[in-house]
């Protein structure tokens, strides 16, 4: 496929909402040789510009299967609407989409060029998304597509092209995130899920505004409920919506996310979040690897560290290299290896 094939532009500045409907009708019914999708791509214009209430979404399935959720059109302009104020995106700016249509991040990024009336340029989502304008003013990606994207100098290049990054759908690890503070785009992580329609809040990555601490949007509303976050932004149809999150939460409503409550191991009394402790190995690691709980007749639940990899590795040193790193009470007390991983379908790891 050359890149002329690999590339969708649409200019949503130029020409109307009926305009654009018609296009996508016209595309899909004389565009023989259109990809999977770019047909995802039309389908949702045409769902969106239709007359119905509601968009169906699927969640990714990062905490469970996946399932589908109707979302009021009137919320989901909100979110756009609210994202495009944050990130000062005007009429005739340039965005890339590069996810999947399939997903919310995908829909919205679409949502945000019709409504804002800036030219969206569309490529295949892959772990390396390379196309050739010489600028774009914003773009959504996973931390693995930027991470690929670092690994190579010609995506470094991609990268400075891009004035305003948002990274979502999952946490940045800790090499990536030094990684950002070599570039010049400017970066953003990304906090929300399906349920939000996207991130409800976001911190800043890079620059000298960087921060460990996620900022809730001027339409949202954070509290504690047994440490786990609870949401509520009427604005996007969200009410008092208890997440799985547990979190440290500032008066200001700023927060850093500890855990998930459903990964959360209380070994010989003494409450660990997984999540954390992942997060100080990340750089000595270089295997996919997880923290997890698992029944203990004397603990009631011991830290037991899983490691992926198709080869013999070194346990005893890798205990060694880990002790360095670790508190007590968040050293495993077994080190298993397996194989392979299994993964949701967004390519996230399960914990079993």
């Amino acid at each position: 496929m050359n890149k002329a094939q690999n590339l969708l532009r649409l200019n949503f500045s130029s020409f109307d909402k009926s305009w654009v409907l018609n296009y996508a009708y016209t595309q899909l019914r004389d565009g023989w040789a259109l990809t999977s999708w770019k047909k995802e791509i039309f389908y949702f214009i045409i769902d969106w510009l239709s007359e119905s209430k509601t968009i169906k979404v699927t969640t990714s399935g990062s905490t469970g299967k996946p399932k589908t959720l109707l979302l009021y059109k009137e919320y989901v302009k909100r979110s756009a609407e609210a994202t495009n104020l944050f990130f000062d995106l005007k009429k005739g700016d340039k965005a890339l989409l590069c996810l999947p249509v399939k997903y919310i991040a995908g829909k919205l990024m679409i949502v945000r060029a019709l409504e804002g009336k800036y030219n969206l340029f569309c490529v295949e989502p892959s772990l390396t998304p390379l196309f050739d304008e010489t600028f774009i003013n914003f773009s959504a990606m996973t931390p693995a597509q930027v991470s690929s994207l670092l690994s190579e100098e010609q995506g470094r290049l991609l990268l400075d092209k891009i004035d305003k990054l948002i990274i979502g759908g999952d946490r940045i690890p800790t090499p990536l995130e030094k990684k950002l503070q070599t570039i010049n785009t400017k970066v953003w992580h990304t906090y929300g899920m399906t349920e939000t329609i996207t991130h409800i809040a976001l911190r800043k990555v890079n620059g000298y505004e960087a921060s460990s601490w996620f900022i809730p949007m001027e339409h949202v509303s954070l509290s504690r409920q047994n440490r786990q976050m609870v949401i509520d932004a009427p604005a996007i149809g969200v009410h008092q919506m208890l997440t799985n999150d547990v979190v440290e939460l500032n008066q200001d409503g700023s927060f850093i996310v500890l855990g998930r409550k459903d990964n959360v191991v209380i070994s010989g009394g003494i409450k660990l979040f997984p999540e954390a402790i992942e997060n100080k190995l990340e750089e000595v690691c270089k295997k996919p690897f997880y923290f997890l709980g698992v029944s203990d007749n004397v603990l009631g639940c011991k830290l037991v560290m899983y490691v992926e990899s198709d080869e013999p590795i070194d346990v005893d040193g890798l205990k060694k290299t880990i002790s360095m790193l670790l508190d007590k009470y968040e050293m495993p007390k077994d080190i298993i290896v397996k194989k392979h991983f299994k993964k949701t379908i967004s390519n996230k790891i399960i914990r079993e």
